[in-house]
C-alpha cells in the first residue's frame, strides 16, 4: 500500500467528529472507504451505504478491524433502484433521530454500456445522480435538525473532471430512455478525439452532480440555513 504524501497531514487537521453522524455512499473501495474510515477514526457514527455484497460485508468487517471503538453500521442501499434507495432513507432516518450531520454522495459507475435501470433510467444517470438526488431530498430533514442543534450540515457530492467533456446539460439523459442513449463507444475525453457513447452519458452524470451542488447551494441560501452543499 502506498503512503499518501498529504493524506496525513490532512488527516491530523481534521477536529474530532465525535457526536456528529455522517452517511457516506459507496465505501467498499478507494475514496469512500478512506473516507469512512477517517471519519470513524475521528469519533464520527458513519453510516455505510452500499448495495448488498460480498464486497460491502469484507468492507464494513474491515473497517470494524481497524476502527474496533468506532460507531458504524452497514445500511443496504442500491442506486440502481429507487425502492432500494428510498428503503435506504427510511433506515437512515431511524438510526439519525439527532440529525445527519453529512451525507457525502460518493459512489458512482463510469462508462458502463447503454442499458437501463429497473426504473428504465441510464444506468450510469441513475447511479451517479438521480439516486443521490432522491436520497439527499429524503434525507434532508435530517441536515435542517442537526444544523438547528450543531449549527450547520453538509452534502457532499462527488464529481468529475469529465463534467468538462460535456458544454451542457440534455434533457434525454435524464428521462426513461436507458438502452436508448447512444450506445456503446467507448472514446474517452482527449483533444483529438470527440467523447462517444458511454463517456458522453457519462460526463453528463458529471455535470449534473456539479450543477445539483450548485442549485442546492442557492436554495440553501434563499433559505438562510447554514446547510452547505459542496462538490468534489
Amino acid at each position: 500500500e502506498l503512503k499518501s504524501l498529504y493524506f496525513d497531514n490532512v488527516m491530523e487537521a481534521i477536529p474530532s467528529l465525535d457526536g456528529k453522524t455522517i452517511a457516506i455512499t459507496g465505501t467498499t473501495s478507494g475514496t469512500g472507504f478512506i473516507a469512512a474510515k477517517t471519519v470513524a477514526k475521528k469519533g464520527a457514527r458513519t453510516l455505510l451505504l452500499n448495495r448488498k455484497s460480498n464486497r460491502s460485508d469484507s468492507s464494513f468487517n474491515k473497517l470494524k478491524e481497524t476502527c474496533p471503538e468506532a460507531n458504524i453500521f452497514n445500511v443496504e442501499c442500491d442506486l440502481q433502484s429507487f425502492e432500494s434507495v428510498k428503503k435506504a432513507a427510511k433506515t437512515v432516518i431511524d438510526l439519525s433521530q439527532d440529525g445527519l450531520d453529512v451525507l457525502c454522495n460518493n459512489a458512482g459507475v463510469m462508462a458502463l454500456k447503454d442499458q437501463a435501470t429497473v426504473d428504465g433510467f441510464d444506468i450510469q444517470m441513475q447511479t451517479n445522480h438521480l439516486s443521490h438526488f432522491l436520497l439527499t431530498k429524503n434525507l434532508y430533514p435530517l441536515f435542517q435538525i442537526a444544523e438547528q442543534k450543531r449549527g450547520e450540515a453538509r452534502i457532499v457530492n462527488h464529481s468529475s473532471i469529465a463534467r468538462f467533456g460535456v458544454k451542457q446539460l440534455e434533457a434525454k439523459y435524464f428521462e426513461k430512455r436507458g438502452g436508448d442513449l447512444g450506445g456503446n463507444g467507448s472514446n474517452m475525453f482527449l483533444s483529438t478525439i470527440i467523447p462517444q457513447g458511454r463517456w458522453v452519458r457519462y460526463a453528463q452524470t458529471k455535470f449534473a452532480n456539479a450543477a445539483f451542488t450548485a442549485c442546492l447551494h442557492e436554495k440553501n441560501q434563499r433559505k438562510n440555513v447554514n446547510i452547505k452543499s459542496l462538490v468534489a
